[in-house]
């Protein structure tokens, strides 16, 4: 088996309390490769892609795993891609916390990486803007909860609150009417389900996920159908936000919220134009106006 570990020395819980892969890459006889400033990632790509090798584990933040995936994305499709293993070591790690590992210990390691691993098939996003620029990750959104985003990282983050505290204190700040963090934005936005979607005008947000679910068991999402994308879409003038996301949270998924301005599909792809804050697994996307939606092909992950 070639496996190769990749570390990002820089994500926080990594900076804070170390990483576990290079204690163990000589263990397993693991290529281990380093991304803290991500500018050889796609090298690391080309070079593993090269080698031939059968299984990637990542250890970083939900911002490293994007920006990993991404640079295999761009260089091979996904069905021929390598099995992937994923290491919590960032703030939040929504994205370990369903399809990687619970903890980064090295017995949850050796079971990923054994015969009676588990595996998930998960697909990807991918966001492609009229330049031709491709961006691979689980969680697309835009409108204010970018902006949630960042209020969590510069004023949750960065005073040393995170984990889901800051997720918390990012959620109930943005539901809770803070004119800075809710002032609609307008968007485009062709939604194909089994029939075309269409919505246009002010929006406090759309929130798009290829996961299973989300982190805190807060699952926004209750449109039915086999599709791969889930979407959410709350438009400029909804309504009873801070009680529709609380029912939510308690996993009441059954009512409908059109009343209140709150909609939810499954969807194969979506079209948006749209100028204004985009973020991608945490991060933020430059994107031209006009751009593109799809789910991959899915990605096998051991756990």
């Amino acid at each position: 088996m070639s496996l190769w570990f990749v570390v990002n020395s820089a994500s926080a819980k990594v900076a804070k309390k170390g990483a576990i892969l290079p204690k163990l890459a000589d263990i397993h006889g693991a290529v281990l490769r380093d991304v803290t400033d991500f500018s050889a990632v796609e090298q690391l790509a080309q070079d593993a892609l090269a080698a031939k090798a059968n299984h990637i584990v990542i250890e970083g933040g939900d911002g490293t795993v994007h920006g990993v995936l991404t640079a295999f994305l761009r260089y091979e499709k996904a069905r021929n891609l390598p099995r992937f293993t994923l290491v919590p070591g960032g703030n939040t790690n929504q994205v370990s916390r369903n399809i990687g590992l619970s903890s980064a210990t090295q017995s949850a390691l050796a079971k990923a990486l054994s015969k009676d691993a588990d595996i998930t098939h998960a697909p990807l996003i991918r966001v492609k803007d009229k330049s031709g620029g491709k961006h691979y990750g689980f969680l697309f959104s835009t409108g204010a909860l970018p902006q949630v985003t960042d209020y969590t990282k510069e004023q949750l983050h960065d005073r040393g609150i995170g984990g889901s505290l800051a997720v918390i204190g990012g959620i109930l700040k943005g539901v809770s009417g803070d004119n800075a963090l809710t002032k609609p934005t307008n968007i485009d936005l062709n939604l194909y389900t089994d029939h075309k979607v269409k919505l246009r005008g002010p929006h406090l947000g759309t929130i798009i996920t290829t996961l299973p679910g989300l982190i805190l068991k807060l699952d926004p999402f209750w449109g039915g159908g086999k599709r791969p994308l889930r979407v959410t879409y709350v438009d400029g003038s909804h309504r009873k936000l801070l009680r529709n996301v609380a029912s939510l949270w308690i996993g009441n998924k059954g009512k409908d919220r059109s009343d209140d301005g709150l909609y939810s599909w499954t969807a194969d792809r979506i079209k948006i134009r749209y100028q204004g804050p985009c973020v991608l697994d945490g991060e933020v996307l430059d994107l031209s106006k006009r751009f593109n939606i799809r789910a991959t092909k899915p990605l096998k992950f051991a756990r």
